[in-house]
């Protein structure tokens, strides 16, 4: 079984297509990808890269570590997806760059010790801190 969607930056430079069947989707809430997205966490679903494809691949690359490239659109400036460099077999795909991405819920949240205070964690996800320590189940942080 499958679920192939599309998606794309905000100009429509840049588009991929992915198979969202089995997939995993959560907040990361590091300080590099609260910088990256300007906002309190950035959303990705991950995939293996066979289940990925880039359907017009985007010019612009950023090395913020030395652990992943994010590649995003250099044209309007959309970050799109966050690929390790250590040669793992998947990639985080940005989730709110997908044409439809309402229904896809998020099962887990990561660095949440750099979660903002006033950013309730999501009720039924995973919350991990920093250090992969699994923090709660219900996404209460009690």
């Amino acid at each position: 079984m499958s679920d192939w969607r599309e998606g794309g930056c905000l100009c429509g430079a840049a588009r991929y297509e992915i198979d969202v069947e089995g997939a995993r989707t959560g907040n990361c809430h590091c300080r590099d990808c609260q910088k990256n997205a300007g906002s309190p966490f950035m959303t990705f679903t991950s995939v293996v890269r066979g289940r990925f494809n880039w359907v017009a691949m985007p010019k612009g690359e950023a090395h913020a570590s030395d652990i992943a490239v994010r590649r995003f659109c250099e044209k309007c400036g959309t970050p799109l997806t966050w690929e390790a460099l250590d040669g793992a077999e998947s990639v985080g795909v940005s989730t709110p760059t997908l044409d439809h991405p309402a229904d896809i819920p998020v099962q887990y949240e990561i660095y949440t010790r750099t979660r903002f205070p006033w950013m309730a964690p999501i009720a039924g996800a995973l919350q991990f801190d920093a250090d992969g320590t699994v923090q709660a189940m219900d996404g209460d942080q009690g």
